[in-house]
C-alpha cells in the first residue's frame, strides 16, 4: 500500500534529505554531475563500433583490442563499492574530484597508445578512477535533493548516461572516419578538464565520518566475488559454460560471499551493513536492477547480430534501427524521474519494469516471425522501459539509507546492475553467437523476458510514498 511521506520511517529523514534552503546551488550540483557523466561516457558507443580500426592501427587483431571495453566493465564492477564507501568516509567532493582528475589525465594518455596492450592499460585506468564519479555523484546529489525529488535527479542522469554516447556516436563516427581514433581521447580529455575545473569551483565537500575505519577484508572478498562472478560469466561466450575456468570462478563465487557476510558480521565498521539488506526498498531494487539490466543489455547486445547474421541487414541499416532503444531512453527517463515524484517510485519501477519484459517478448515474436517492425518496437519498449525504471530505482535505494550511506547504497546498486548487465550480455551472446537462423535468438530473447518478470516480481515489493503530500 502506498504510503503518506509523513509516515516515512526515520532514516529517510537524513541531514541531506532536507529541501535544500539554497535552490541555486542545488541546480549547480547537477549541472557538474550531468557535465561529469556527459565528459566521462560519450565514447562508449565509438569504441564499441571503431575496434576494427583500432585493432589495423595498432596491429593488433580485434579480440585482443575488444579487451579496451570488457576488462574496465570489469574493473567497475570491483572498484564501485570500495570508492564508494571511501566517499562516505572521506568526503564525496574528495573522491569525485581526486577521481575525476586521474581519469582526465589516462584518457589523455590513450592517444599516446602504442599498441594494443597500451591503450587497454589506459583505458582500464581511466575506468578504475573514473568509476570514483559515480557513487560520488549521486551521492551530492542525494545530499542536496529531498527524498521526493531524488527521483527526478535521477532522470537527468540517466538521460545524459544514455544520450551522451549516441552523441558520441554520431559525431565520433565522421571525426574516426575523417582523422582516426585518437583525436576522440583528446576531445574526450578536454571537455573532462572543463568539467573538473566547474566541479572544482562548485562543489561542496559532504560530511565526512571521524574515527571510523575501512574495511579491508569486506572489500577484498566482496571484490573477489564480483570478479569471480563477472570474469567467469565473461568467459562463457568464448569458452563455454563447461570450461574448467569458469566453473572454477562460478565455484568461487558462493564461497567468496560466505567469507564476506562472515567478515561483515564481526566488523565493527562494516564496507556494507548487512542490516540493509532487511530493508525492502535497498533489496527490491538491487534484484530488480540486476534483473532488467540482464534483459536489457543482453537483448541490445544480440539484436544487432539478428539483422545482419539472420536478417540480412548491413550495418550502416542495422545502427540506425538499434538506435532506437538509446533514444527511447534518454526522452523517457526524465519524464520517469518527474512522474516518480508524483506518482512514488514504486509504480514507475513496476511500469518500467513491465515495459522491458514485454519488450523482450516483442523482440522474440519479431525474431520468430521476421517482423522488422516487432523487433522495433521492442528495442523502443525496453528504452521506455528502463528510462522509467532506472531513477526510482536509483532513488529507492538512496531514499532506504541515511546521508552517512549514500555512497556505498548507490554504489551497490551500480556494482549489482553492471553486473547484470555483463551477466546478460555474455549468456545471451553465448546462446546466439555465430547463429545464422532465428530460434537461438528467439530463446534469447525469451530467457530475458523471464528474468524481465523477476525484475517485475522486485519492483512490486518496493515500499512506496506520496511524496506529494510532503509539507513544504
Amino acid at each position: 500500500m502506498t504510503k503518506d511521506a509523513n509516515t516515512v520511517p526515520r532514516r529517510l529523514a537524513s541531514p541531506g534529505a532536507d529541501p535544500p534552503r539554497d535552490d541555486t546551488y542545488t541546480t549547480w550540483v547537477l549541472v557538474t554531475c550531468l557535465a561529469g557523466v556527459f565528459a566521462t561516457t560519450f565514447t562508449i558507443t565509438i569504441l564499441a563500433v571503431s575496434l576494427k580500426s583500432i585493432a589495423e592501427d595498432l596491429g593488433s587483431r580485434v579480440e585482443v583490442v575488444a579487451w579496451v571495453i570488457t576488462a574496465p566493465m570489469l574493473v567497475q564492477a570491483l572498484a564501485l563499492p570500495v570508492l564508494g564507501k571511501m566517499g562516505d568516509l572521506y568526503g564525496h567532493r574528495r573522491v569525485y574530484l581526486i577521481g575525476f582528475f586521474f581519469a582526465t589525465a589516462a584518457t589523455l594518455l590513450t592517444t599516446t597508445a602504442w599498441d594494443a596492450g597500451s591503450l587497454i592499460a589506459f583505458r582500464v585506468l581511466a575506468q578504475l578512477t573514473g568509476t570514483a564519479t559515480m557513487p560520488a555523484s549521486t551521492a551530492l546529489l542525494f545530499g542536496v535533493y529531498p527524498p521526493e525529488r531524488r527521483a527526478q535527479a535521477m532522470g537527468w542522469v540517466s538521460l545524459v548516461s544514455a544520450g551522451a554516447p549516441v552523441l558520441g556516436l554520431a559525431v565520433g563516427g565522421v571525426l574516426v572516419d575523417a582523422m582516426g581514433w585518437r583525436p576522440l581521447f583528446l576531445i574526450q580529455g578536454c571537455l573532462s578538464l572543463i568539467a573538473w575545473a566547474v566541479a572544482l569551483r562548485v562543489l561542496r565537500e559532504s560530511p565526512r565520518q571521524r574515527g571510523v575505519s575501512f574495511d579491508l577484508p569486506g572489500a577484498f572478498t566482496l571484490a573477489v566475488a564480483a570478479f569471480a562472478f563477472t570474469f567467469g560469466i565473461n568467459r562463457i561466450p568464448r569458452a563455454g559454460l563447461a570450461d574448467p575456468g569458469v566453473l572454477s570462478c562460478l565455484a568461487l563465487v558462493p564461497i567468496a560471499l560466505a567469507l564476506f557476510v562472515r567478515v561483515e558480521k564481526r566488523s565493527e565498521h562494516p564496507l556494507l551493513p548487512l542490516s540493509f539488506f532487511a530493508r525492502r526498498n535497498f533489496t527490491a531494487p538491487l534484484i530488480a536492477g540486476f534483473c532488467l539490466q540482464f534483459a536489457y543489455m543482453g537483448g541490445f547486445i544480440i539484436t544487432p547480430l539478428l539483422l545482419m547474421n539472420v536478417f540480412g541487414y548491413s550495418a550502416t541499416a542495422t545502427s540506425f534501427i538499434t538506435m532506437l532503444r538509446p533514444v527511447a531512453f534518454t526522452l523517457s527517463a526524465p519524464i520517469g524521474g518527474t512522474l516518480a515524484g508524483r506518482l512514488g517510485e514504486r509504480a514507475m519501477a513496476v511500469t518500467g519494469a513491465l515495459a522491458i519484459a514485454l519488450a523482450m517478448g516483442a523482440l522474440a515474436a519479431g525474431a520468430a516471425g521476421g517482423s522488422l517492425v516487432l523487433l522495433g518496437t521492442g528495442l523502443v519498449l525496453a528504452g521506455i522501459g528502463l528510462g522509467l525504471s532506472q531513477p526510482s530505482l536509483a532513488a529507492s535505494v538512496g531514499n532506504a539509507v541515511d546521508e552517512r550511506s549514500f555512497g556505498i547504497a548507490s554504489s551497490g546498486l551500480a556494482m549489482t546492475t553492471s553486473i547484470g548487465a555483463v551477466s546478460g550480455i555474455s549468456v545471451l551472446t553465448a546462446l546466439s553467437a555465430g547463429a545464422r537462423v532465428a530460434d537461438p535468438f528467439v530463446d534469447g530473447y525469451l530467457l530475458g523476458a523471464g528474468l524481465a518478470a523477476l525484475g517485475v516480481a522486485a519492483a512490486i515489493s518496493i515500499e512506496s510514498y506520496r511524496w506529494s503530500h510532503v509539507r513544504r
